[in-house]
């Protein structure tokens, strides 16, 4: 990471008036707000948030969700949201709440506890308090939404799905405003 702390903020900048470049100053904070740069360190970060979870989680200490386990699946990143999957006990818990300490005390960046929810099954609440003493997340309560996607343990119902087919619907509608073909 110092590589690239190094590039960032040993950077240089000139202002070009009509195509000529006048002036020369020094970077002094890293990346500016806007940098194209700057969505590319954070997939870097969330690479190695990655590998990290997926070296831990070879811990045989660590249960998978029941769902999970025979795809080894631990995690899923999109953007800036991250979900992680465990057992509800609190050994694997532990292990993967010490990941993200471990990967806030390298990168520097922190869960934001107030935009964070913790979903258990119903065998994991006879740990409850001790799971909470882990965590500081809130416990969340299903049907929650991941990405605009309804998300239960259960299967949904129609109903529950009718927001999300309507803004399918509204959107599929909007191409044929706009003359587009369904190819593209």
């Amino acid at each position: 990471m110092s590589w690239i702390m190094e590039c960032v903020t040993t950077a240089s900048y000139s202002i070009s008036i009509n195509g000529v470049l006048h002036g020369h100053f020094e970077g002094k904070r890293g990346l500016r707000q806007g940098d194209p740069m700057s969505p590319l360190l954070f997939v870097l970060c969330l690479e190695y948030l990655s590998r990290l979870l997926n070296d831990r989680t070879k811990n045989p200490m660590f249960k998978h969700h029941p769902l999970c386990g025979s795809l080894n699946i631990s995690h899923v990143a999109y953007a800036d949201d991250l979900m992680l999957f465990s057992r509800g006990d609190t050994t694997s818990i532990q292990i993967l709440t010490d990941v993200l300490e471990d990967f806030g005390n390298i990168s520097g960046l922190r869960v934001n506890y107030d935009k964070s929810n913790i979903f258990l099954g119903s065998n994991a609440y006879y740990e409850l308090d001790t799971i909470l003493e882990l965590v500081d997340f809130k416990i969340g309560a299903f049907p929650v939404k991941y990405l605009g996607v309804p998300l239960a343990p259960l299967k949904l119902s129609v109903a529950q799905y009718a927001p999300l087919l309507e803004s399918i619907t509204t959107f599929i509608n909007a191409w044929n405003l706009k003359s587009l073909s369904y190819a593209g």
